[in-house]
């Protein structure tokens, strides 16, 4: 299909397409998606795994900056297309300001049911990507990352181990590690290991306006994540330092030795 138009995958674009038909058709199931699900795909390439959400009946928008592969997936996809069970943006996900692009933007607000998002995600963007679903009103996540930053976003075997993200994202999400992936169910084959990421909402997590409070404080903590944090917190979030020691936050505690339920009762005493 990619030859007969003279397209490969495009290095500068991560693109490492899945072609493992067993696994593409497991995954709407794994991901909780049914008939009438709304669905974001990024970076769906030739449209395999798109493919199998339309089979199950979800409604799917997809996002794609490879001009040749969007042509393709509006050829693949024209009935989906005309019977709005599928539409394209082509173009970049992520827009500044750990925004989406003004178009994905709008799909969310037009939700009236929580959407899910459901991915073989370019690996360069995989960072800035999460970065920006805390706080989001979803279903559900289900992502085919790069094994390294899964098992990093899933949960630190310590909390020494613990990044300005992945506090984030576990104070608004269930985060687990699923299915590992090998290389040779892609085309080209990675030089890395691949896993599934999979985010379900919890009860009560953090609103976009927290998550943006916490971020501001999180940046600079972990700017030096290094160094003893709560002196150089005193100078610049004198608040902050104030409500961690009220915590029992040790005085030459690093950021990463902090879990997330306590920078949450931090934000909360802040807040106050």
């Amino acid at each position: 299909m990619l030859e007969a138009r003279g397209l490969r995958p495009n290095s500068n674009f991560g693109q490492n397409f899945l072609i493992d038909e067993a696994l593409l058709a497991r995954i709407p199931h794994d991901a909780g998606v049914s008939a009438g699900d709304h669905v974001l795909e990024v970076g769906p390439g030739a449209g395999a795994l798109t493919e199998q959400l339309l089979n199950v009946d979800a409604q799917v928008l997809a996002v794609e900056l490879d001009r040749g592969l969007a042509d393709l997936l509006r050829e693949r996809f024209d009935q989906h297309i005309v019977s709005k069970q599928f539409n394209l943006i082509e173009g970049d996900v992520l827009a500044s300001n750990e925004q989406f692009n003004p178009a994905v933007e709008s799909w969310f607000a037009r939700q009236k049911n929580a959407p899910y998002i459901v991915a073989n995600l370019p690996y360069a963007i995989s960072g800035p990507f999460l970065a920006r679903l805390p706080g989001r009103t979803l279903a559900g996540v289900t992502l085919l990352l790069q094994k390294e930053m899964a098992e990093k976003v899933s949960g630190p075997a310590t909390n020494s181990e613990w990044s300005a993200l992945s506090v984030r994202l576990s104070l608004c999400f269930e985060c687990k590690l699923t299915r590992r992936v090998p290389p040779d169910v892609f085309w080209p084959r990675p030089q890395i290991d691949s896993a599934f990421l999979q985010l379900t909402p919890i009860a009560n997590g953090i609103s976009r306006e927290q998550d943006a409070r916490l971020n501001e404080v999180l940046r600079f903590s972990f700017g030096q994540r290094r160094k003893q944090l709560l002196g150089r917190l005193r100078k610049q979030y004198p608040m902050w330092a104030d409500a961690l020691t009220e915590l029992g936050v040790p005085t030459d505690v690093r950021p990463g030795n902090i879990a997330p339920n306590v920078w949450l009762s931090a934000l909360e005493k802040v807040d106050c």
